[in-house]
């Protein structure tokens, strides 16, 4: 199946997506879809092939790519709103370092970041594994530029220094426009990748 969804509403694109896996799930059969959309990939699929000029990026099912991005092409393609990226300078035996902020990471990075120290490396964070907190040195502040309340979520475009991120928080704090915020990162969800190749660097 090739995008066979791309021209259909999002109600019944939705509709006709469930429609499709209970009728493959009862034929038992095969089938290859391609989809330049994340989230039918995601619910669809149960390996997934991420592609790009042609390549095989990764080859996994779909919480295997979300949790253990081969890549930062991979990680930036799954999931919405796409991975944050921040360059940070490696502190062995733990640190990661900011103009803006530092990281403590936990113990099992010790031997990996060993052969990195005071090298630049990419910190991956997704927008649902930063939350609002209190002023710290580990924590990002960061200027709201952008809400988009959705009900049961809420979205934020947010300026660090120049850097664009985005945030998921939770939906019942009120928000405003050029509100200056202490946004904190779970130190278990980061990802580092390297700065040159985009290969993930991973603890061993």
């Amino acid at each position: 199946m090739d995008e066979p969804l791309s021209n259909l509403d999002a109600k019944l694109r939705a509709e006709t997506r469930a429609q499709i896996v209970k009728l493959q799930r009862q034929l038992k059969t095969t089938t290859i879809y391609v989809t330049h959309d994340q989230t039918e990939a995601m619910t669809m699929g149960d390996r997934i092939a991420v592609m790009n000029a042609g390549q095989i990026q990764q080859l996994a099912t779909p919480l295997e790519l979300y949790h253990y991005p081969a890549n930062r092409f991979v990680a930036e393609f799954i999931g919405s709103p796409p991975m944050n990226f921040l360059p940070v300078q490696v502190k062995s035996p733990l640190g990661l370092s900011h103009p803006q902020f530092r990281l403590t990471l936990p113990d099992e990075w010790a031997s990996t970041l060993h052969s990195y120290d005071g090298d630049t490396v990419l910190l991956g964070i997704r927008p649902e594994h930063l939350r609002i907190s209190d002023a710290a040195p580990g924590h990002l502040p960061v200027q709201v530029e952008l809400v988009e309340a959705l009900g049961n979520e809420t979205f934020l475009a947010v300026s660090l220094a120049g850097e664009m991120l985005q945030a998921r928080v939770e939906p019942d704090r009120p928000m405003r426009l050029g509100e200056e915020l202490w946004l904190a990162i779970a130190p278990e969800k980061i990802h580092l990748f390297n700065f040159e190749t985009g290969l993930v660097i991973r603890p061993q």
